[in-house]
C-alpha cells in the first residue's frame, strides 16, 4: 500500500550515504527498496564484499505524522541496542546512524536473511506456528522485563509522566487532537472517550511500573527462516507502559500459542477493562493515520473505518 509519508531515495543518495557510513571504505553494489513498511523508507543493500545491510530513512519531515510518531527513529535505535545487549531477544544489530542529514535521520543494521512471518505463516503446519508463536510469547515477555523511570512513549520523554492513568490519557487526547486537525470523522466524541477512561482509571491505576512494550510485534516485524524465529524489528513506536498493550493481547488476534509462551492465561476484571481501551487507541491510530498518510488502498480504509466502529460498539 501507497503512504504519501514515505521518502523515495535515488541510486545516487544511496551510494553517497553508504560512502558516508563507511568512511569509503565500501561502496554499493546494488539496492533494493523494502515496500513492506508504512511509515520509514527501507532499502536492503548489498556491498562490494557481498555483505547485506538495511538503510532505513525517516520521512524528510513531520508533515504527515500523528503527534506520538515524531522522533521515533531515535527511539529505534536506542531500543535495539538495549534488546541487542541483552540476553534471549533476537535484534539485529545496528551498524551505524546519523541525525538530521539531508533533512533526515537514517541508520544502517544488520540484514535479517529471513521472511517476515506474515508472508509464510500460511506455508508452515499448526505445530510448527504454535512453536514461532510461543517463541513470541516468549521474547516479548522477556522485553517486558525492562523497567523504565516514567511511562510513556520512548522517543517522547517530554510527555512522559509518573502516573499512568494520565499519561494514556494524554495519549489517547494526541490521537484525538490529530482526528481533529485533520478533520476525520469518528463514531464517537472526544469527551465520551474521556468519560470511558474517567470510569476505568481504577483499572489503569493498577499499573504502577513503567514497562518496555515493543507495541509493535505484530507477525510482519517477526521474521522467520528454516521454520524458526530468528529475529524481531521496528522498535520505533516502543513505549514504557502496560504490557497488556502489546499486540498479541488485542481482541482480534488469535493467541492461544503467544499467551502460553508468554506465561499468561488468566485476566482480571481490571486487566480486561484496560486491554478494551488499548483495543480502542490502535483502532483510533489505524482510521486516522489513514487520512495522514494519504492512503489508496480503499479496502484497507473500509477496514479500519468499520473495525473502530466496532470497537467502539463493544463499550456501549
Amino acid at each position: 500500500m501507497e503512504s504519501a509519508i514515505k521518502r523515495q531515495v535515488s541510486a545516487e543518495e544511496l551510494t553517497a550515504l553508504v560512502e558516508r557510513a563507511f568512511q569509503g571504505q565500501r561502496r554499493l553494489e546494488s539496492y533494493e527498496e523494502l515496500k513492506d513498511g508504512w511509515f520509514n523508507s527501507a532499502y536492503a543493500l548489498t556491498l562490494d564484499n557481498g555483505i547485506k545491510t538495511v538503510l532505513k530513512l525517516a520521512p524528510i519531515s513531520e508533515e504527515g505524522m500523528l503527534r506520538y510518531e515524531r522522533n521515533v527513529m531515535t527511539a529505534e535505535v536506542e531500543v535495539l541496542r538495549l534488546l541487542d545487549a541483552a540476553e534471549g531477544i533476537p535484534v539485529p544489530r545496528i551498524l551505524y546512524e546519523e541525525h538530521g542529514v539531508e533533512g533526515s535521520e537514517w541508520f544502517l543494521m544488520e540484514f535479517v536473511p529471513g521472511d517476515p512471518y506474515n508472508k509464510v505463516k500460511e506455508q508452515l503446519g499448526p505445530e510448527e506456528r504454535r512453536d514461532i508463536e510461543a517463541e513470541i510469547g516468549r521474547i516479548n515477555r522477556r522485553i517486558n522485563e525492562f523497567q523504565g523511570k516514567s511511562f510513556g512513549y520512548y522517543a517522547r520523554e517530554v510527555s512522559q509522566g509518573d502516573s499512568w492513568p494520565a499519561v494514556f490519557t494524554d495519549m489517547i487526547g494526541g490521537v484525538l487532537a490529530d482526528a481533529a486537525d485533520q478533520a476525520v470523522p469518528l463514531p464517537m466524541d472526544a469527551e465520551e472517550i474521556f468519560a470511558l477512561l474517567r470510569e476505568r482509571q481504577a483499572s489503569l491505576a493498577e499499573v504502577t511500573v513503567p514497562r518496555l512494550v515493543h507495541w509493535d510485534l505484530w507477525d510482519g516485524n517477526v521474521f522467520v527462516k528454516d521454520r524458526r524465529l530468528i529475529a524481531i524489528i521496528d522498535c520505533e513506536r516502543a513505549l514504557w507502559g502496560d504490557p497488556l498493550m502489546e499486540y498479541y493481547f488485542r481482541s482480534f488476534v488469535e493467541n492461544g500459542a503467544f499467551l502460553e509462551g508468554y506465561g499468561k492465561q488468566v485476566f482480571t476484571g481490571a486487566e480486561r477493562e484496560r486491554m478494551a481501551l488499548y483495543d480502542l487507541y490502535i483502532a483510533l491510530i489505524f482510521h486516522i493515520e489513514c487520512r495522514f498518510r494519504q492512503y489508496t488502498d480503499t479496502n484497507h480504509i473500509r477496514w479500519a473505518e468499520e473495525h473502530l466502529t466496532r470497537t467502539w460498539s463493544g463499550f456501549k
